[in-house]
Protein backbone atom coordinates (compact mmCIF):
# COMPACT_ATOMS: atom_id res chain seq x y z
CA UNK A 1 0.00 0.00 0.00
CA UNK A 2 2.89 2.36 0.78
CA UNK A 3 4.33 1.85 -2.70
CA UNK A 4 1.01 2.62 -4.38
CA UNK A 5 0.59 5.76 -2.28
CA UNK A 6 4.20 6.77 -2.94
CA UNK A 7 3.84 6.49 -6.69
CA UNK A 8 0.63 8.52 -6.63
CA UNK A 9 2.78 11.59 -5.88
CA UNK A 10 4.61 11.64 -9.24
CA UNK A 11 1.33 10.81 -10.97
CA UNK A 12 -0.35 13.78 -9.25
CA UNK A 13 2.55 16.09 -10.14
CA UNK A 14 2.43 14.78 -13.69
CA UNK A 15 -1.30 15.46 -13.92
CA UNK A 16 -0.69 18.95 -12.56
CA UNK A 17 1.85 19.55 -15.32
CA UNK A 18 -0.49 18.22 -17.99
CA UNK A 19 -0.23 15.35 -20.40
CA UNK A 20 3.35 14.27 -21.21
CA UNK A 21 4.68 16.09 -24.25
CA UNK A 22 7.78 16.19 -26.36
CA UNK A 23 8.28 19.94 -25.99
CA UNK A 24 9.92 20.23 -29.39
CA UNK A 25 12.13 17.19 -28.83
CA UNK A 26 11.82 14.33 -31.35
CA UNK A 27 9.11 11.92 -30.19
CA UNK A 28 11.41 8.96 -30.84
CA UNK A 29 14.05 10.57 -28.57
CA UNK A 30 11.50 11.00 -25.78
CA UNK A 31 10.28 7.41 -26.21
CA UNK A 32 13.81 5.98 -26.22
CA UNK A 33 14.85 7.97 -23.17
CA UNK A 34 11.64 7.01 -21.37
CA UNK A 35 12.27 3.31 -21.98
CA UNK A 36 15.92 3.62 -20.93
CA UNK A 37 15.16 5.59 -17.75
CA UNK A 38 12.29 3.23 -16.92
CA UNK A 39 14.80 0.36 -17.07
CA UNK A 40 17.23 2.28 -14.83
CA UNK A 41 14.42 3.02 -12.34
CA UNK A 42 13.31 -0.60 -12.25
CA UNK A 43 16.89 -1.87 -11.84
CA UNK A 44 17.60 0.67 -9.08
CA UNK A 45 14.41 -0.31 -7.27
CA UNK A 46 15.21 -4.00 -7.63
CA UNK A 47 18.74 -3.54 -6.32
CA UNK A 48 18.21 -0.78 -3.79
CA UNK A 49 14.79 -1.39 -2.32
CA UNK A 50 13.70 -5.00 -2.76
CA UNK A 51 15.01 -7.51 -0.27
CA UNK A 52 15.39 -10.45 -2.61
CA UNK A 53 15.87 -13.73 -0.79
CA UNK A 54 17.55 -12.10 2.23
CA UNK A 55 15.74 -10.32 5.03
CA UNK A 56 18.60 -7.80 4.96
CA UNK A 57 18.08 -6.89 1.32
CA UNK A 58 20.40 -7.20 -1.65
CA UNK A 59 24.13 -7.53 -1.09
CA UNK A 60 26.23 -4.55 -0.06
CA UNK A 61 27.86 -4.65 -3.50
CA UNK A 62 24.49 -4.39 -5.29
CA UNK A 63 23.33 -1.50 -3.10
CA UNK A 64 26.66 0.26 -3.62
CA UNK A 65 26.29 -0.12 -7.39
CA UNK A 66 22.76 1.30 -7.20
CA UNK A 67 23.81 4.27 -5.07
CA UNK A 68 26.83 5.16 -7.19
CA UNK A 69 25.87 4.16 -10.71
CA UNK A 70 22.20 5.16 -10.97
CA UNK A 71 23.02 8.81 -11.80
CA UNK A 72 25.78 7.63 -14.16
CA UNK A 73 23.41 5.23 -15.92
CA UNK A 74 20.83 7.99 -16.38
CA UNK A 75 23.53 10.27 -17.80
CA UNK A 76 24.95 7.60 -20.10
CA UNK A 77 21.55 6.71 -21.55
CA UNK A 78 20.69 10.37 -22.08
CA UNK A 79 24.01 10.95 -23.89
CA UNK A 80 23.42 7.93 -26.13
CA UNK A 81 19.93 9.26 -26.94
CA UNK A 82 21.36 12.73 -27.59
CA UNK A 83 23.95 11.30 -29.97
CA UNK A 84 21.24 9.36 -31.79
CA UNK A 85 19.24 12.59 -32.16
CA UNK A 86 21.94 15.29 -32.41
CA UNK A 87 19.39 18.09 -32.79
CA UNK A 88 18.73 17.65 -29.06
CA UNK A 89 22.28 18.68 -28.14
CA UNK A 90 21.55 22.38 -28.51
CA UNK A 91 18.61 24.03 -26.86
CA UNK A 92 17.75 27.24 -25.08
CA UNK A 93 17.65 25.96 -21.50
CA UNK A 94 18.17 28.75 -18.98
CA UNK A 95 19.04 28.69 -15.30
CA UNK A 96 15.33 29.18 -14.63
CA UNK A 97 14.42 26.08 -16.62
CA UNK A 98 17.12 24.11 -14.79
CA UNK A 99 15.67 25.18 -11.44
CA UNK A 100 12.11 24.30 -12.49
CA UNK A 101 13.24 20.79 -13.39
CA UNK A 102 15.20 20.44 -10.14
CA UNK A 103 12.12 21.36 -8.11
CA UNK A 104 9.77 19.10 -10.05
CA UNK A 105 12.25 16.19 -10.07
CA UNK A 106 12.48 16.45 -6.29
CA UNK A 107 8.69 16.70 -5.95
CA UNK A 108 8.17 13.67 -8.17
CA UNK A 109 10.77 11.67 -6.21
CA UNK A 110 9.35 12.55 -2.80
CA UNK A 111 6.55 9.96 -2.88
CA UNK A 112 8.77 7.05 -3.93
CA UNK A 113 11.41 8.12 -1.37
CA UNK A 114 8.90 8.02 1.48
CA UNK A 115 7.34 4.79 0.21
CA UNK A 116 10.71 3.05 -0.14
CA UNK A 117 11.73 4.22 3.35
CA UNK A 118 8.48 2.86 4.81
CA UNK A 119 8.96 -0.47 3.04
CA UNK A 120 12.53 -0.80 4.36
CA UNK A 121 12.12 0.84 7.80
CA UNK A 122 14.00 -0.83 10.64
CA UNK A 123 15.26 -3.57 8.33
CA UNK A 124 19.02 -3.13 8.03
CA UNK A 125 21.35 -3.70 10.98
CA UNK A 126 24.46 -3.95 8.79
CA UNK A 127 24.63 -1.03 6.32
CA UNK A 128 21.55 1.18 6.77
CA UNK A 129 23.19 4.27 5.31
CA UNK A 130 24.07 2.39 2.15
CA UNK A 131 20.53 1.07 1.91
CA UNK A 132 19.27 4.62 2.40
CA UNK A 133 21.57 5.92 -0.33
CA UNK A 134 20.31 3.21 -2.69
CA UNK A 135 16.71 4.12 -1.79
CA UNK A 136 17.51 7.77 -2.51
CA UNK A 137 19.06 6.93 -5.87
CA UNK A 138 16.10 4.74 -6.86
CA UNK A 139 13.56 7.40 -5.90
CA UNK A 140 15.61 9.98 -7.78
CA UNK A 141 15.53 7.82 -10.90
CA UNK A 142 11.72 7.73 -10.72
CA UNK A 143 11.56 11.50 -10.19
CA UNK A 144 13.89 12.10 -13.14
CA UNK A 145 11.78 9.86 -15.35
CA UNK A 146 8.57 11.61 -14.33
CA UNK A 147 9.85 15.09 -15.13
CA UNK A 148 11.54 13.92 -18.34
CA UNK A 149 8.07 13.20 -19.71
CA UNK A 150 7.24 16.92 -19.43
CA UNK A 151 10.51 18.77 -19.94
CA UNK A 152 11.11 20.40 -23.29
CA UNK A 153 14.90 20.58 -22.93
CA UNK A 154 17.37 17.90 -23.90
CA UNK A 155 20.86 19.41 -23.83
CA UNK A 156 23.38 17.48 -21.76
CA UNK A 157 23.92 20.49 -19.50
CA UNK A 158 20.19 20.68 -18.74
CA UNK A 159 19.93 16.92 -18.17
CA UNK A 160 22.82 17.09 -15.69
CA UNK A 161 21.69 20.23 -13.86
CA UNK A 162 17.93 19.84 -13.99
CA UNK A 163 17.42 16.10 -13.87
CA UNK A 164 20.52 14.34 -12.51
CA UNK A 165 21.71 16.77 -9.85
CA UNK A 166 18.52 16.03 -7.85
CA UNK A 167 19.24 12.29 -8.14
CA UNK A 168 22.68 12.85 -6.60
CA UNK A 169 21.12 15.06 -3.89
CA UNK A 170 18.51 12.39 -3.11
CA UNK A 171 21.24 9.77 -2.88
CA UNK A 172 22.92 11.92 -0.22
CA UNK A 173 19.59 12.52 1.56
CA UNK A 174 19.21 8.76 1.51
CA UNK A 175 22.20 8.48 3.84
CA UNK A 176 20.16 10.34 6.46
CA UNK A 177 17.07 8.26 5.70
CA UNK A 178 19.13 5.13 6.20
CA UNK A 179 20.47 6.32 9.51
CA UNK A 180 17.12 7.54 10.80
CA UNK A 181 14.57 5.16 9.27
CA UNK A 182 16.19 2.05 7.81
CA UNK A 183 18.57 1.28 10.69
CA UNK A 184 17.53 -1.38 13.16
CA UNK A 185 17.13 0.10 16.62
CA UNK A 186 17.06 -1.71 19.93
CA UNK A 187 13.92 -1.24 22.00
CA UNK A 188 14.23 1.88 24.06
CA UNK A 189 16.87 3.40 21.77
CA UNK A 190 15.60 6.95 21.33
CA UNK A 191 18.05 8.08 18.67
Amino acid sequence: MALVAGFLVPVAVSLYLGWPRSGGRPVAYVAALTVAWLAVGLAATWGGVSRGSSMLGRSVRVRLVVATLTPAALLATSLVAALAWPQTLDDDATMGSHLVCVVFTLLCALGPLVAFAVVRRHSDPVAPRLTGAAIGAASGAWGALAIELHCGHASPSHIVLGHLLPVVALTLVGLLVGDGVVAVRARGDLR
